[in-house]
């Protein structure tokens, strides 16, 4: 990945606020959006930029797609560098909060989906 593309793609908050929560853990849509307090649609726009770029990467784990940081990316050449930043953020309050909510946000919890109407 070249510098400058990393940089951009760090630049927007919401999605370094990403990679912060995902550097602790795999985490699905529905648990990064309730720990972050983003809607569903943005964490999903965010997590297609990163995919895109190869931050991130996803797997399917029963009825889950769950999102990590891409294993490739920090072990290249600009993972020294993501590394840095991640930790550096991850220092500031509103990411020790995002922290937290990420520990735990409860899967169960916030994946439901609704039912429909009984018949």
């Amino acid at each position: 990945m070249r510098i400058h593309r990393l940089l951009e793609t760090l630049a927007e908050p919401n999605r370094l606020r990403l990679l912060i929560a995902l550097s602790a853990r795999r985490l699905c849509v529905c648990e990064l959006s309730a720990a972050l307090r983003l809607r569903q649609t943005a964490v999903s726009q965010h997590l297609r930029v990163l995919r895109d770029c190869g931050l991130v990467q996803n797997r399917k784990d029963g009825l889950w797609v769950e999102y990590e940081l891409s294993s490739e990316v920090l072990l290249g050449p600009s993972g020294r560098l993501l590394r840095s930043v991640l930790a550096e953020a991850a220092l500031e309050d509103e990411a020790s909060m995002d922290l937290q909510a990420v520990t735990e946000v409860d899967r169960l919890a916030v994946c439901r989906k609704p039912k429909g109407p009984a018949a």
